[in-house]
């Protein structure tokens, strides 16, 4: 019995001396500016992964080593902590510096996108401040350690200043931010008559160009508030604007009306002899401005600048429509009347009053056409004309006959008689047979006196 409790001292001795050779080292990862524990860490040693700490930043390292060792620690966003341990420690600090980063802020006009230069941005933080002011292409870097919180504040002249928190992560951070200038000052710019927008002005505000307001009849300037300011606006075919106006700061936006220029001309009307043609009505975009008088012209008419439409008409003329554009150019608008057109119905008949078809009917050496079954052919010629109207026909002698056409007419008629030619060939043919008709005769008389015994008397001869 005494050698079985010697054997189990001995084996409980051995299990004693083991557990005491087991070392529990306690890890606490903790940022070095917070002391805030830091989870997720990977822990390191002797350069082999063995795990990472917990949400309270802790991990437990159980290891049987008899001789000291390296622990190392890496996170995302901070610095590689490493540290040369005895085998006996059982808890460590580490304390792990967070790395530096960059913070990019670039600064953007809220209305043309366009970069701002020469902002100033501000950026602070715990244990942190700096300001840097922004190049030609409105970019602003800063060096600030990963994982905070940062406040950043813009500030540009003639802007209104921002304010804006960004939180840096464990890598580079970019930010754009865009600026609201205080200085935006709106020209609109309508047609008195019509109350449209116009476009295409030129807007001036003391004395510098801003530009030429679009469809909508606006141009966006900038100005300083609280102060009186010269505005001048241009336009074709618009009289000039100018006015001085005091701008306070809540004034925004700026109305102006432009009235168009408006020019005196008059309308001479012409016929195609030149000759003035009195009694035409005259009208200007589809508005009746009177009549001609006998010398053919108008009273003096006030037309806006810019493009108008004038029409004339006449009985026994044709209407003319012509695009004229008022301007310091234009004084008298010349207008030429063309003879209105007239239907002529060319009649074509024999003496016996027969129609004749197929007859070619020319007009002042001009052909026109041939007469129809009826013997009429009808055709458009210009009134207040003379015409020499000729008709052919083979077989029938060639007719001339002079007709003016009266000036108004709409149609009239021309009745031309036409007959047949006098053929010789028919002459000598008729002269013929008259001839065999006499010789016949001849030779029966003188037959018919051998039958009665006569003799035919004796020609003398000398």
């Amino acid at each position: 019995m005494n050698w079985y409790r010697s054997i189990s001292v001995l084996l409980l001795l051995g299990v004693l001396c083991g557990c005491g050779q087991a070392v529990v080292l306690t890890v606490i990862a903790v940022d070095g500016t917070t002391s805030s524990p830091i989870s997720g860490a990977k822990i390191y040693v002797n350069g082999l992964y063995e795990g990472e700490t917990n949400s309270a930043g802790q991990y437990l390292y159980e290891h049987s080593l008899d001789t000291s060792f390296r622990l190392g620690l890496e996170k995302t966003g901070y610095v590689p902590w490493q540290s040369l341990l005895p085998e006996t420690q059982t808890s460590i600090r580490a304390e792990m510096s967070r790395q530096a980063t960059t913070l990019t802020v670039t600064v953007y006009d809220a209305d043309s996108l366009e970069p701002v230069s020469d902002a100033l941005v501000k950026v602070t933080g715990r244990d942190y401040a700096n300001s840097v002011t922004t190049g030609s292409e409105g970019v602003a870097r800063f060096n600030v350690k990963a994982g905070d919180v940062f406040n950043v504040e813009i500030r540009a002249t003639n802007y209104d200043p921002l304010y804006k928190t960004v939180v840096v992560e464990n890598t580079a951070k970019a930010v754009d931010y865009r600026l609201i200038r205080n200085d935006v000052f709106i020209v609109e710019v309508e047609d008195k008559d019509t109350r449209s927008a116009l476009s295409g002005a030129d807007v001036y505000i003391d004395g510098i160009f801003f530009g030429e307001t679009g469809v909508d009849g606006k141009v966006t300037s900038f100005v300083e508030r609280e102060r009186t300011h010269a505005i001048r606006i241009t336009a074709d075919e618009y009289l000039a604007y100018s006015d001085e106006v005091y701008i306070a700061s809540d004034v925004l936006v700026y109305s102006a009306e432009l009235s168009k220029t408006l020019y005196p001309v008059t309308i001479s009307v012409y016929g195609s002899d030149k000759i003035p043609v009195g009694g035409a009505t005259t009208l200007i975009d589809g508005e009746n401005t009177g009549t001609t008088s006998d010398y053919g012209r108008t009273g003096i008419v006030y037309l806006n600048a810019g493009m108008h439409e004038v029409q004339v008409a006449k009985d026994g003329f044709t209407t003319v429509t012509k695009t004229v554009t008022a301007d310091d150019s234009l004084q008298d608008i010349l207008i030429e009347l063309d003879s209105a057109d007239t239907v002529v119905t060319v009649t074509v008949h024999d003496n016996d009053f027969n129609p004749v078809s197929g007859v070619r009917v020319s007009a002042n050496d001009i052909y026109y056409g041939i007469t129809k079954a009826d013997g009429t052919f009808a055709t458009p010629l210009k009134s207040n004309v003379v015409y020499i109207i000729s008709i052919r026909k083979e077989g029938y002698a060639p007719v001339d006959v002079t007709r003016e056409i009266p000036l108004g007419a709409t149609a009239i008629t021309v009745d031309i008689e036409m007959n047949k030619d006098f053929n010789p060939l028919f002459f000598v043919v008729i002269v013929g047979i008259i001839l065999v008709v006499a010789v016949i005769y001849l030779k029966r008389g003188n037959v018919s006196l051998k039958r009665r015994g006569k003799r035919p008397p004796k020609t003398r001869h000398l």
